[in-house]
């Protein structure tokens, strides 16, 4: 998945570069609000038998763009994130965990063409703030005897999640509308379990989904 990070990032450098071809500028800035579906998924050192977890996505976005290709979009999300897992086949149920969040993402943004039309590439950084969880656990499960507890039933430290999400859709362009679709994926950078506290090394959230956003000119 690191390749697809850089053939976005090495897309959107060329988009930058193309500015000493066209030296055409704009001042175009828009605000609107998004909105969308997640499934997100913790990848586990020891492995574990995880599933992918739904979630649903909302916020508000401004975006800004002083070159006809390039622009910048920041967004303010509320998140829902989490995973599930199978504990064995002695539980009917599965073991599931959902993570509220706040999240803030920076985005740098290649919009190709100049008709209503424009496919999109956008990558950046994006900061992701708890606000609180849940979980549900298989009736009848023991904690196993390991020398650390495991994450089961013990509640997480607060711990801000960073890392990078990449994207590729469309902008839609209707008078001082913008309209904007895009499938996207998110790759966390840092453990949402802080390791030596539980029988998880490695806890690292990635993600898919996809949004829309409505955007309207204000200048």
């Amino acid at each position: 998945m690191r390749y697809l990070f850089l053939a976005l990032a090495g897309l959107l450098t060329a988009g930058l570069a193309a500015q000493t071809a066209d030296s055409a500028t704009v001042s175009r800035f828009q605000v609107g609000v998004t909105g969308g579906y997640a499934e997100h998924e913790i990848d586990f050192t020891p492995s574990a038998d995880v599933e992918r977890l739904g979630g649903n996505q909302f916020g508000v976005a401004v975006r800004y763009f002083d070159h006809p290709w390039i622009g910048v979009q920041a967004e303010l999300n509320y998140q829902e994130a989490g995973w599930r897992e199978d504990l064995g086949e002695d539980f009917t149920t599965l073991y599931e965990r959902r993570t509220r969040y706040v999240e803030f993402v920076a985005l740098t943004q290649t919009s190709f063409g100049r008709g209503v039309f424009q496919p999109l590439l956008q990558v950046g950084p994006y900061l992701a703030v708890p606000l609180g969880e849940e979980e549900d656990i298989p009736d009848g499960f023991v904690p196993p005897d390991t020398p650390l507890p495991t994450y089961i039933g013990r509640e997480i430290d607060f711990r801000l999640n960073y890392g990078l999400r990449a994207g590729a859709g469309f902008n839609l362009e209707i008078g001082g509308l913008t309209i904007q679709a895009e499938g996207f994926y998110l790759l966390g950078f840092n453990d949402i379990i802080r390791t030596g506290e539980t029988t998880a090394a490695i806890s690292r959230r990635t993600g898919v989904g996809g949004r829309a956003a409505i955007f309207y000119t204000l200048f």
